[in-house]
């Protein structure tokens, strides 16, 4: 990192002697300046009423925790997340703006929407402070058409979920009982499969939904997944990434013999295959670039389970030219973002029923009561085909049936009666 300019440290200590301290940090003046502006706002809040020698201590104290790299967010405790200022803590992923800008975008092609189900039911994996799940509510609110929601936010850390907890709480209006939609969170490992040991803490997203009494069956899937890989872990973060933030909620867990982009990868096949379980309509998933997104769409281009596929940039409400990758349309400004995927009535939800099907046979895929399980065969041939099936069994891909899903709930049940 290049040394700052000494005429910019004099400007800096010109203008308030702490802003030198917050230079290191925020690499630029003007930035420094509304960071020392949100420490003293923030400051005078919680000093009120105290002496003008505690007030200064204090916020000296804080800016001396941000020029270490304290995520500013952890000092202040708050974070905005669209319309939204969400509670953040050490221990907890930082909601990011750009998260923010594709739930948005999503939600907006959604409110306008004809033929909605009565009730749309939206599963959020890996989140976090709860941010999307609430985000999402907060966006329907004045929808044009009153549609019922129910929201599900599932975590592997009971951290975050405790503070997604308290971001409902503080974000729910005081005696307003709102029957328009219901929000819950839910621990489970997003990676376990369902034929794995089952236990009260890490159960299996499946186990989880019955043990909990929650619908099978959701319309909407989104997931900001840990997706950074080891080595992009200490070339794209910055020192504050590193420092603060929990490495758990962005490099997904190692797996032998994985590669450093495999692992970067580990969570998208497990959202696909679970996407394709909970017969999802929407599928939004967040990635760090354009490589990891084009891996992502293939990746569902290949399972063949989906009729429509685009790229997300961080702005995706904002128009740009026709711009195509891979053969897959991408969408709005800035870096690339999020991939989305679509089937079934998902296509005329997103006004996309027009749209040229990228997809070709999975067009007429039946959406029925039940789980339709599609082996993504890239040939027809009655090798391609054996060889998968040796694939799957070498890597012990069983069937899941509702006797894994018994089985795995009944683990849970048996586990929580011993604990009480």
């Amino acid at each position: 990192m290049p040394r700052l300019p000494t005429s910019l440290l004099r400007k800096a200590r010109a203008i308030d002697p702490l802003l030198p301290r917050l230079l290191g940090v925020c690499r630029e003046l003007r930035a420094a300046q509304n960071e020392l502006r949100w420490l003293r706002e923030y400051a005078d809040k919680i000093a009120r009423g105290r002496s003008g020698k505690a007030h200064r201590t204090l916020l000296r104290g804080m800016v001396e925790n941000r020029a270490s790299g304290k995520p500013l967010q952890y000092i202040v405790g708050t974070e905005y997340f669209g319309d939204l200022e969400i509670k953040c803590r050490p221990g907890v992923l930082i909601p990011r703006q750009e998260t923010a800008a594709s739930v948005t975008h999503l939600t907006h092609l959604l409110r306008s929407a004809q033929g909605l189900p009565d009730e749309l039911r939206v599963l959020d994996l890996c989140t976090g402070t709860g941010c999307i799940p609430l985000l999402f509510k907060h966006e329907f609110s004045d929808a044009p058409h009153p549609v019922r929601l129910r929201l599900l936010g599932i975590d592997l850390s009971q951290e975050a979920l405790d503070l997604a907890k308290q971001n409902l709480e503080r974000l729910q209006e005081p005696d307003v009982d709102d029957e328009s939609s219901v929000i819950n969170f839910l621990q489970a490992d997003v990676l376990k499969e369902s034929w794995d040991e089952q236990t009260v803490e890490r159960p299996c997203i499946q186990a989880a939904l019955n043990f909990s009494r929650q619908p099978q069956f959701w319309d909407v899937l989104i997931s900001n997944p840990p997706y950074i890989s080891p080595s992009g872990y200490w070339t794209t973060t910055t020192r504050s990434v590193r420092g603060f933030e929990p490495k758990l909620a962005l490099v997904p867990p190692a797996s032998e013999g994985a590669t450093d982009t495999d692992q970067g990868d580990t969570f998208y096949p497990r959202l696909l295959t679970i996407a394709s379980e909970c017969e999802a309509k929407i599928i939004l998933l967040e990635v760090a670039d354009m490589k990891q997104a084009l891996r992502v769409a293939n990746l569902a281009r290949r399972l063949n389970t989906c009729t429509g596929i685009e790229i997300w940039r961080d702005q995706p409400d904002q128009k740009s030219g026709t711009e195509h990758q891979d053969g897959f349309p991408v969408i709005g400004t800035g870096n690339a973002r999020s991939v989305l995927c679509w089937r079934g009535p998902g296509a005329a939800w997103l006004g996309k029923e027009d749209e040229l099907n990228v997809m070709g046979a999975a067009t007429d895929m039946p959406l029925s009561l039940q789980p339709q399980f599609t082996y993504p065969f890239v040939e027809s041939s009655e090798d391609s085909r054996s060889s998968y099936l040796e694939d799957r069994t070498m890597h012990n891909h069983r069937p899941r049936g509702a006797y894994k899903l018994f089985e795995a709930g009944r683990q849970l049940v048996s586990q929580d009666s011993k604990k009480k």
